[in-house]
């Protein structure tokens, strides 16, 4: 089976910094007193529309100027959600050198019609996201617990927060046109699969 055109590593550095919890809880509660759950579902709507807009004026003009603008603002918030999903202490970073790495590699001729239909298209993996999102959340507070006690994310927890983290980009770059591949997440059950560096 040929790689995935999104492709997210993290590199692990242990010891990491149990103060990074606190700072970690105060965001997460500023985002949830924010409402961004609702904010997720207006995205959802909103942005295949968007693409299909911008594709209706010319997809390969989307492809070219507004992919590589797409990209660097997911490799920000691949940064930003590894930090708050214990991923990393190293703060986000728009830049493909950072410790967190999200490449993304265009794919497929998208048209107006097959824009919006990821709607529709785009309900399963979510729902599965969904799923694999509501344990990852069931088990951050184990994984906070293991960096107070010990500064380290066990690598069963570091593996299925990755996962999860790239299902996410993957139905991301999905649902904005960008590859055509289905968010499977056959190829990312392989847990270790030189994603991530482990410590020595």
């Amino acid at each position: 089976m040929e790689p995935h055109p999104i492709q997210l590593r993290v590199e692990s550095a242990p010891p990491m910094d149990r103060a990074q919890i606190a700072v970690r809880l105060v965001l997460l509660l500023a985002l949830g007193a924010a409402g961004c759950s609702s904010m997720y579902w207006a995205l959802y709507l909103a942005l295949p529309a968007l693409v299909a807009l911008r594709v209706s004026q010319s997809s390969q003009r989307y492809l070219a100027e507004d992919v590589p603008r797409i990209t660097r603002i997911l490799r920000w918030l691949a940064g930003a959600y590894a930090y708050l999903w214990l991923l990393t202490d190293a703060l986000p970073s728009s830049e493909p050198n950072g410790v967190v790495h999200l490449e993304v590699n265009p794919t497929g001729d998208p048209t107006t019609t097959t824009a919006l239909l990821r709607l529709i298209t785009s309900l399963p993996a979510l729902l599965i996201l969904g799923i694999l999102s509501v344990a990852a959340s069931l088990l951050w507070p184990i994984g906070a617990i293991f960096i107070l006690f010990v500064r380290r994310l066990p690598g069963a927890f570091f593996d299925f927060f990755l996962l999860t983290l790239r299902g996410q980009f993957r139905l991301v770059g999905y649902h904005l046109s960008i590859v055509d591949r289905y968010p499977s997440f056959e190829d990312a059950l392989t847990f270790v699969d030189s994603s991530h560096s482990e410590p020595t």
